[in-house]
């Protein structure tokens, strides 16, 4: 098997401030300036990543909290151990990386937008071929979390300095509230979402006049915009955690959190029916979908159009340079 040169790559490198990482740059991503101390990059194929406190925080949301679901609560204090997670979503240049050193390919097709803003199953789409045009920039979507789980151990094949795998749906909900408690991470107003993030927006609605619960603003994209494309991160200096595409986390589904562990490990099982997905996306009918609370699951083996991948990674020492 051909082995990109990234193999050769096989130290932490602790990225500087205002510096472009090579994955940044492959990505097209933009590497704003951030604390020395946040910021790693582990070999030149591997996301950038953002270093996350530990910290303690409320899983699940109130009773009360508008567009509140079910299977949100009851609410749990978990706990955080600090760990790292990927600044932006995965993207088709680093998924290529990917495929291209492996060969792997699900051959499964997609879930795809149709003309009447309904979801169809196109046996012929792919991450390379989602429905609609991508740049290399863009985040990867058309994956299951079959292939998500693939990627990751990819990853640790051509690093030394960290431990990859996807976030634990605690984690995800750790990071993605960046310690806010509001039903977003950026407040409690739905239509501010255009200035932060890619949703369901005007754009959509005029799209797919179906869809009559999208956002009241514009932000610039009917389908995938490129990762860190809006100017503001959340509190822990990620991107795009609500909102662009939906992202896989590791664990099975479950209809409640009183089984959830308090340490934010994943709910898992032998035969894990559904696999959970975290954050709304560019084609969800409406952009109450970008709530933080808010959950999605699917089949494992299964793809959309618009689930994608986040990572997190386990540092040496605890996280400690």
């Amino acid at each position: 098997m051909h082995h990109l040169s990234s193999l050769d790559v096989k130290r932490l490198v602790i990225v500087l401030v205002g510096f472009f990482s090579a994955a940044g740059c492959a990505a097209g991503t933009p590497m704003d300036p951030v604390d020395a101390d946040m910021a790693v990059l582990d070999c030149d194929v591997c996301p950038p990543m953002v270093k996350v406190p530990a910290g303690t925080f409320l899983l699940g949301t109130s009773e009360d909290e508008p567009g509140h679901v079910h299977d949100e609560g009851p609410q749990k204090s978990i706990s955080i151990g600090e760990f790292a997670v990927s600044r932006y979503e995965v993207t088709v240049a680093e998924y290529t990386a990917f495929v291209s050193d492996t060969g792997f390919d699900d051959n499964i097709g997609c879930f795809v937008m149709g003309e009447g803003g309904g979801w169809n199953f196109d046996p012929e789409a792919s991450w390379k071929s989602p429905g609609f045009s991508q740049e290399p920039n863009h985040p990867v979507t058309c994956v299951s979390a079959t292939a998500a789980d693939a990627y990751v151990r990819w990853l640790n094949t051509q690093a030394t300095g960290a431990a990859y795998r996807l976030l634990s749906e605690s984690e995800w909900e750790y990071v993605g509230r960046a310690g806010s408690t509001t039903p977003y991470w950026w407040g409690a107003r739905e239509d501010d979402f255009c200035e932060l993030t890619n949703g369901a927006d005007k754009t959509a609605r005029a799209e797919y006049p179906g869809w009559q619960r999208t956002g009241d603003c514009n932000d610039g994209y009917l389908y995938t915009a490129p990762v860190g494309r809006y100017g503001r991160a959340n509190a822990f200096g990620l991107y795009d955690t609500a909102g662009n595409v939906w992202e896989w986390v590791a664990d099975c589904y479950v209809d409640n959190y009183e089984s959830h562990p308090a340490d934010g490990t994943p709910v898992t099982a032998d035969d894990c029916e559904k696999r959970v997905f975290r954050g709304g996306a560019w084609g969800d009918y409406g952009s109450f979908y970008l709530r933080t609370g808010y959950r999605g699951a699917w089949n494992s083996a299964q793809t959309f159009a618009n689930i994608g991948i986040r990572v997190a990674a386990d540092l040496k020492g605890g996280g400690s340079d």
